[in-house]
């Protein structure tokens, strides 16, 4: 087995210090600002150097430790796991029904995102935050990845009812502001007047917003309506049963609006270099090797999200509580589809997969009674209640 070298990750100021040193220093490359910033003449020969030693470059433990305080990611530093103490103290200041979901992975396979850093030593480095230089995922790339994950199980769901309550809870974790979304809104408030243009956002919303199956029945029903209301009334009858009724309105959740849910950026400690090589379909060789900065499998992060029913306070507690279990079932089980599914770039290759650490239970944390199904219990989610 060969053996892997480990460098530590400098400080930015000593780094930037020493900068003159380490232009004319006949070293090797010890951290990550030096494989940036070393002389450019230097370029491809420190790049040979790392691709063949298949160095892992470590982010220093200060650094990932202070990157995730300024987050807001509740992270002990001792224990280096998540912290299962502070989200019960923030649970209470939070209104009823909010809960948290935290829990530490490891991937299976290489993450990638890449960043629009254009000065590095190659062409596709691995996304990082913009201060520290820790390789990341950003809560926006959990959010949309989430939400892909929730429309896959919103189309292998075949009940109608069930489909049309994860259609409401979808809406009210992620929210509602597409462009597709807005045309619809518009015009249910007397603004649109363009019907060729009302019948496209109508599509896209039946398809990309609720994840509906569009055949071509529905595809030619829509294009042949030649008047607002048949159209309405389409779009009444695909969203769900209580659209059905006589108002220029729609209901809250598809109206415009904040999601219930916040998503924590994901930060990592390793970085590496992976290598893709395109092969010719008729000489059957590789072509020219196309190199990525990664995440390393084998890399442990922590997932952070938080859910506050901020638009509830009037709603009964009976009702409050139906939609937080809704949605907290519905988001657990979007988490494991995603896991399976992968997040970030190349995921067709299996990359951005990930396992949940064994020996470390996945937990959600709630400030009132939230129950769970016992398939997702079966799969290590646990329950903390503050």
């Amino acid at each position: 087995m060969k053996v892997i070298e480990v460098f530590k990750y400098d400080a930015f100021a000593k780094a930037i210090e020493n900068f003159e040193d380490f232009k004319s220093s006949d070293e090797k490359v010890n951290n990550y600002l030096e494989l940036k910033f070393k002389d450019l003449t230097k370029r491809k020969d420190e790049l040979n150097n790392f691709k063949e030693n298949k160095r892992e470059y470590f982010i220093g433990a200060e650094k990932f430790q202070n990157v995730q305080k300024i987050s807001g990611i509740f992270f002990d530093e001792v224990e280096n796991k998540p912290d299962r103490n502070s989200p019960n103290i923030c649970l209470k200041n939070l209104p009823p029904y909010s809960f948290i979901i935290l829990a530490s992975f490891t991937l299976k396979q290489p993450y990638f995102s890449k960043d629009d850093d254009e000065f590095y030593i190659i062409s596709n480095p691995v996304l990082k935050e913009k201060a520290f230089k820790v390789p990341m995922i950003r809560g926006s790339s959990w959010k949309g990845a989430l939400a892909a994950a929730f429309k896959d199980l919103l189309n292998e769901e075949t009940n109608p009812d069930k489909r049309a309550k994860m259609v409401d809870s979808y809406l009210r974790i992620f929210g509602a502001g597409s462009e597709s979304i807005k045309a619809i809104e518009d015009y249910l408030k007397e603004k649109s007047s363009n019907i060729e243009n009302f019948k496209e956002k109508l599509l896209e919303f039946i398809f990309f917003e609720l994840g509906l199956v569009v055949d071509k029945n529905l595809l030619d029903e829509i294009k042949k309506q030649d008047s607002y209301e048949k159209l309405k009334k389409i779009l009444e009858e695909q969203i769900s049963k209580k659209c059905a009724r006589n108002s220029k309105d729609l209901p809250i959740e598809f109206q415009t609006h904040k999601g219930r849910t916040v998503f924590y950026p994901t930060y990592f400690d390793r970085l590496s270099l992976e290598v893709i090589n395109p092969h010719d379909r008729r000489k059957r060789a590789g072509t020219q090797p196309i190199y990525y900065e990664v995440v390393p499998e084998g890399t442990k992060g922590i997932l952070q999200i938080i859910y506050i029913p901020f638009d509830g306070i009037l709603k009964e507690d009976k009702v409050l509580k139906s939609e937080a279990e809704q949605d907290l079932e519905n988001l657990l089980s979007a988490v494991d589809k995603l896991s399976e599914k992968g997040i970030g770039a190349k995921t067709k290759l299996g990359w951005g997969t990930f396992d949940f650490c064994e020996g470390e239970e996945q937990y959600y944390f709630t400030n009132k009674d939230l129950d769970i199904s016992e398939k997702l219990k079966s799969k290590g989610w646990r329950k903390c209640q503050g």
